[in-house]
């Protein structure tokens, strides 16, 4: 299971996680606008929406995974997890460590994106995963980095 940990953001990933909270919280915000009050409630459903993405705060999770196939084989797996369940992306630090990156639906119903980062390395015969997310969370925690990160996690090791 994922442990939730400090962890602060760089501002390219601060930035790109509060843009991905907001897209979420409009479009439920325009949901429910529109259910109510038609094209005009939509509206203010969604730029309510994003408004309170504003007033959720950054929340990390993270976990290791030891591997019993090699680098290469993990980090295929781990890229073909990311593409499985969400949306593999660039680098937003633009780091070019070789790192993987997606955003992956999390939290109650899937509809509150975590921002995922593997960084795979030999280990032994094997390989460790080391997986990182991040979520905005509101009042209601929803835990989810960590069931993003326990997701992927169940990816990579389920087709041993």
């Amino acid at each position: 299971m994922a442990e939730k940990i400090s962890y602060e953001l760089t501002q390219a990933e601060a930035d790109l996680l509060l843009e991905l909270a907001k897209d979420a919280t409009g479009a439920a915000g325009e949901l429910g606008g529109r259910i109510g009050g038609g094209a005009a409630g939509a509206r203010g459903g969604r730029s309510g929406g994003r408004l309170g993405a504003r007033m959720t705060r950054a929340e990390t999770a993270a976990m290791t995974i030891d591997v019993p196939f090699g680098a290469d084989s993990a980090r295929a797996r781990t890229h073909h997890a990311i593409a499985r369940l969400g949306t593999g992306i660039e680098d937003p630090n633009g780091a070019g460590d070789g790192s993987l990156w997606g955003v992956i639906p999390s939290g109650a119903a899937n509809m509150s994106p975590a921002l995922l980062r593997a960084q795979v390395e030999p280990a032994g015969p094997g390989a460790r995963v080391h997986l990182r997310a991040s979520g905005r969370e509101g009042l209601i925690k929803q835990r989810i980095a960590a069931k993003a990160v326990d997701r992927i996690a169940a990816a990579i090791t389920d087709a041993q």
